[in-house]
């Protein structure tokens, strides 16, 4: 059997490369999945466990008991027999920022030079405090060179030195000296490592470094933190630690491959469809030849071992074929990524069950072709044309059970909009729960129940294209002469186009929903105050220096500015409030929730306290009582209030606040690293809505990218099969198209025939898929936010640009599958395609 198959494949490889694709793409997406995320950990792990790679012993504590400082721990490791040398290594993440942008940076204390992982590539390493090491991928980034200075934690330093760290994406690496560290780094770190260098076997000397510092440990009896795996000292060989990482990294990184699997198994669900027509269109190019295999004694049994054979040899070709494409795909992901520094990792066992998937799945795929093809009488597969499929209808039981499936989904998916939620209420009763389940048999429906509306869909469509002339007419009829092979054609693209637009929906609805309540809920896009709003005294006589305002007024992106004055006071009451400012009229071109005006006797407070609260404000040697106003511009302790009252609270009034308004919450990156540096500094602090609003935005945008372009191998692979749908057709009517060519037709209209075909397929798919996506998106955010008890009115949002470009690639997509097989109908001549019995 295998020996005939492999002659099929040899002889007629033309007939093959559909199914080889289909088969190629849905597995090199998992081989690609497992070879990158494989990768990724490996790089991640080995990166991470860098700074030990040249100990011999790593001695990691969570808490060293009261009173106990770093300096002991190490100087208790160096008197232990055998140590030759023992160091704390120090690290910690800081912006370091240059005249055109800012990066968050893994900074070192720079570590002795036995314990140096990376070489110097350029100048020296740092040994003053305004001194600083880049590695050379870092200061490419920052765009500076040694000699230049940089921004660290607000202080210049001078970079004296790049150094040849392992590239990577993810981490940026600096060193410092001890001073500049501790200067920059502001933030006390609970936990550390010493390195160890030892003169013989590391793992002799372990139990002796071990009892040298277990003294000096937090004990089991005394309340501290402990660790996340309940231990406050560990101490490991330099190889063990590494490990360690590396597993640590690998358990990190499970959640994102289950994901991507998640995407790996849907494109294989489409690619079975897509298999199975292919196999479909195998089988009818060799009709007559099943037929001539039955007439001369072969059984249904022997002829569908034969292909089946067929199915695991080109499964197994196909699977090959995916490995190297999924591997190439994974070194092109890695290296973008920088992880091929460390060269790419293979899990074997991975590949192996992914191989062994894309067999299994292909034999699938063939079995039910195969016993449709063999099920058909000699005589009739003699004959150059089916017609036993071709009028088969869908059967009343498809349609009360798809249609039960429906119904009861859309009562699950009904019953979310109101579902009880709250404490006391079990999620498998919340909106979320019933949504989901709702979706999921209302896409079985969908998807099961195809052939009962995808040929109204297309007689639909035909109506509208038949306007456009005779060719045009024709080809819509042709398109439901099959109405099963058009179902299972179009259910893969509203299968891989419903589940991206239900996505993108998802995303853009819960973008306006929650950038609208955002807006709601704080109307100032950016508020800059005095840092400590005036807490002391000394604060609000400063305010906002001069230098800051400058620098605030070159702040870009921004259509209005306002700049209130005002200073310390002290409340004597339950309403906090350290620092007032006075009413100004420019507050009214940011925001119209605040006041035209407002009386001596009011006073405008942060939202959380209630209209009417009485204030008693002391300042200048006055005190007043006031009636308080809830306002959603104001923030923290600050308070508005009128300018006369000021003046009599405030001796010297400065600058305390500065309200600006963006042009454009897209174009946040420049916006952010201005007033991030300034407020690393310490100078100001920043809030206000246009912050989260960007991050949500810059967040939301990336997920979507990375999902659509993940989901569009699926729809890549459905694609294929419109051309595996028109090159069956082709085959099935070649007597016709030979007809009419000789009647008239030419070569230049059979190919627009077959072009209106594969766009009314094709857009059949994606408009189904689009409308069923729109409503699961919708569906899938309403039941989130309600789960969550968010109140926000919902903003049904849409992402028309990837939209209106999936639709757009998926016509462009039909009109080139419909290339080839159109080039066969016309390639036929009409003597010979007619001569056939």
């Amino acid at each position: 059997m295998f020996r005939d198959a492999a002659k099929e494949v040899r002889y007629h490889p033309g007939r093959i490369i559909a199914t080889l694709v289909a088969i190629a793409i849905s597995i090199g997406f998992m081989a690609a999945v497992s070879v990158f995320i494989t990768t990724q950990q490996d790089a991640m792990g080995k990166g991470m466990a860098l700074t030990t790679s040249r100990a011999d012993i790593v001695v990691h504590i969570n808490q060293g008991k009261r009173g106990v400082t770093g300096q002991q721990i190490t100087e208790a490791i160096a008197k232990v027999p055998g140590v030759q040398l023992a160091e704390r290594s120090s690290g910690n993440y800081l912006p370091i920022g240059s005249e055109t942008r800012t990066v968050h940076t893994q900074a070192f204390v720079v570590p002795d030079e036995r314990f140096r992982w990376a070489p110097l590539a350029e100048g020296a390493w740092p040994t003053a405090a305004n001194q600083i090491a880049l590695s050379s991928q870092l200061a490419e980034r920052l765009g500076v060179r040694v000699g230049d200075s940089v921004d660290v934690g607000g202080q210049p330093l001078t970079v004296s030195g790049t150094t040849d760290d392992a590239p990577s994406i993810f981490f940026q690496v600096a060193y410092l000296s001890g001073t500049a560290f501790e200067a920059a780094a502001r933030e006390q770190v609970n936990y550390a490592d010493w390195l160890v260098d030892v003169d013989g076997d590391p793992a002799a000397t372990l139990d002796q470094v071990r009892s040298a510092v277990a003294p000096l440990v937090v004990g089991p009896d005394e309340q501290s933190y402990a660790g996340e795996d309940g231990k406050n000292l560990e101490i490991s060989t330099g190889k063990d630690a590494q490990s360690a990482s590396v597993k640590e990294v690998t358990g990190e990184f499970d959640v994102m491959k289950y994901m991507l699997w998640a995407f790996s198994a849907i494109a294989a669900l489409v690619g079975l469809i897509i298999i199975a027509n292919t196999f479909t269109i195998l089988l009818a190019q060799r009709r007559r030849q099943i037929g001539l295999l039955r007439a001369v004694g072969a059984t249904g049994s022997q002829v569908r071992r034969r292909f089946l054979a067929e199915a695991v040899l080109l499964g197994t070709l196909g699977s090959a074929l995916g490995l190297v494409l999924g591997t190439g795909m994974a070194w092109a992901g890695a290296t973008f990524t920088k992880a091929t520094y460390w060269g790419l990792s293979f899990p074997w066992t991975e590949l192996a069950v992914e191989f062994a998937l894309g067999i299994l799945l292909t034999v699938l795929a063939a079995i039910l072709p195969a016993l449709r093809a063999t099920r058909v009488a000699p005589l009739e597969a003699l004959q150059p044309v089916a017609t036993s499929e071709q009028q088969r209808r869908a059967s009343v039981v498809r349609a009360i059970i798809c249609g039960a499936f429906v119904l009861v989904g859309a009562g699950l998916a009904w019953y979310s909009l109101d579902a009880p939620v709250g404490d006391g209420v079990s999620v498998l009763r919340g909106p979320i729960v019933s949504a989901l389940l709702g979706a999921i048999l209302i896409a079985i429906g969908v998807l099961f129940g195809a052939v009962l509306f995808i040929p109204t869909v297309l007689r639909l469509m035909g109506k509208v294209f038949g306007l456009f002339g005779a060719t045009p007419r024709l080809a819509a009829i042709n398109t439901v002469r099959n109405p099963k092979r058009a179902a299972a054609t179009a259910s893969a693209l509203i299968l891989a186009c419903g589940l991206i637009i239900t996505l993108q929906v998802g995303s853009a609805t819960a973008e306006k929903t929650v950038l609208k309540e955002i807006a709601n809920t704080y109307p100032v896009d950016v508020t800059v105050a005095a840092n400590g709003f005036g807490s002391t005294e000394k604060d609000a006589q400063t305010g906002i220096s001069q230098q800051n305002l400058d620098k605030l007024e070159s702040v870009g992106n921004v259509t209005a500015r306002a700049t209130m004055s005002g200073g310390a006071v002290t409340s004597t009451d339950a309403v906090h409030v350290s620092t007032v400012v006075a009413l100004d009229p420019q507050m009214r071109r940011i925001t119209d929730v605040v006041p035209s005006s407002l009386g001596d006797d009011r006073v405008l407070l942060p939202k959380q306290y209630k209209a009417g609260t009485k204030v008693t404000l002391k300042g200048n040697g006055q005190t007043v009582t006031l009636t308080g106003t809830p306002s959603k511009a104001l923030e923290g302790g600050m308070a508005v209030v009128s300018p006369d009252t000021m003046r009599n609270l405030v001796a010297k009034p400065s600058p305390q606040l500065v309200w600006m308004k963006m042009a454009d919450l897209e174009d946040m990156g420049t916006t952010m690293t201005q007033l991030d540096r300034m407020s690393q500094n310490g100078e100001v602090w920043v809030s206000g809505s246009a912050m989260n609003a960007f991050m949500i935005k810059r967040v939301l945008n990336i997920l979507m990218m990375i999902t659509t372009g993940l989901l569009g191998v699926a729809v890549l692979i459905a694609l294929i099969g419109v051309s595996n749908t028109l090159g069956l057709s082709v085959i099935e009517r070649s007597r016709e198209s030979a007809l009419l060519r000789a009647l008239g037709m030419q070569k230049g209209s059979l190919r627009v025939m077959l072009l209106v075909e594969a766009l009314m397929l094709g857009l059949a798919g994606v408009l189904v898929g689009t409308l069923a996506g729109a409503f699961f998106g919708w569906l899938g955010i309403r039941s989130v936010l309600r789960q969550a008890s968010i109140e926000a009115p919902m903003q049904f949002g849409i992402n028309w640009p990837m939209t209106l470009g999936l639709i757009a690639i998926a016509v462009l997509s039909a009109s080139l599958a419909s290339v080839l097989p159109g080039r066969r109908a016309a390639s036929a001549t009409p003597t010979e395609a007619l001569a056939e019995e």
